[in-house]
């Protein structure tokens, strides 16, 4: 692929392929784990997709840049945001909820995302001028309408510098249903489809929500930035609520 022109599409074509492909080396890997910081996990798998992904997404546009958890970051005008795989410590115990992610950005505008569940086979992919899909191998529900909203959070996490998550969530547990899945990537991806309708954390980093966002916002959800490390996402009025009650906590 060459650097110009490229269009989103084509850089959602690229992003999808390469996570498509680095979801097969999930059943190859051996998965050793090591502490990444006092509450984070780091696996092989981590480091060998991110690795793949790497070498796949810049040899498809020389000279574009990628912004990973786990090898660093550089930027270019074409910026790569890769998760290899969100939600690390469900990976590590076995529990199917986590996912490969991958963004790209144009001059600083993210204009393509894709995330791949390499358990339920689910691949949600958007870009600026390509609507968002979910294609899925897997047995799927039509989502259907419930008497209180439901929000996909992992408020509050442990070692938060945050005060007033507990009583947030207590609020929060009083007005929506909640699912806790420790996947930020899967959530927004999840609130795209229609099976949530909002998803809201803090703590988070560029890659955990570059791709989701994209998805978000491509089937008609809004996407807000809280604070320096939060965001809320969905549709509704729960999502005003969410980032009101986030804006004063975080400031």
């Amino acid at each position: 692929m060459t650097m110009d022109p490229v269009t989103p599409g084509d850089l959602l074509a690229l992003a999808t392929q390469s996570c498509v492909n680095a979801a097969k080396l999930l059943h190859e890997v051996r998965v050793d784990v090591a502490a990444k910081g006092t509450f984070d996990q780091v696996s092989s798998a981590d480091l060998e997709v991110e690795a793949f992904l790497r070498q796949a997404l810049v040899g498809g546009v020389p000279g574009s840049a990628v912004v990973g958890e786990e090898l660093g970051s550089a930027s270019a005008r074409i910026t790569w945001y890769v998760d290899p795989i969100d939600g690390t410590r469900n990976f590590v115990r076995g529990l199917p909820l986590s996912c490969i992610s991958v963004a790209a950005a144009v001059d600083g505008s993210l204009v393509a995302g894709c995330v791949l569940d390499p358990f339920r086979d689910e691949l949600f992919t958007a870009a600026v001028g390509v609507p968002f899909e979910v294609r899925s191998s897997g047995l799927t529900i039509t989502p259907g309408v419930s008497p209180r909203p439901l929000v996909l959070t992992d408020i509050p996490l442990p070692g938060s510098p945050y005060r007033g998550e507990m009583e947030l969530l207590a609020e929060l547990m009083a007005v929506a249903d909640v699912r806790r899945v420790y996947v930020t990537a899967l959530s927004l991806a999840w609130v795209a489809a229609g099976r949530a309708d909002a998803a809201a954390n803090l703590g988070i980093h560029p890659w955990d929500v570059a791709a989701g966002s994209v998805l978000v916002r491509a089937a008609g959800g809004e996407f807000v930035e809280v604070g320096r490390d939060g965001f809320v996402a969905g549709r509704g009025e729960v999502v005003s609520w969410l980032a009101e009650r986030l804006e004063g906590i975080v400031t």
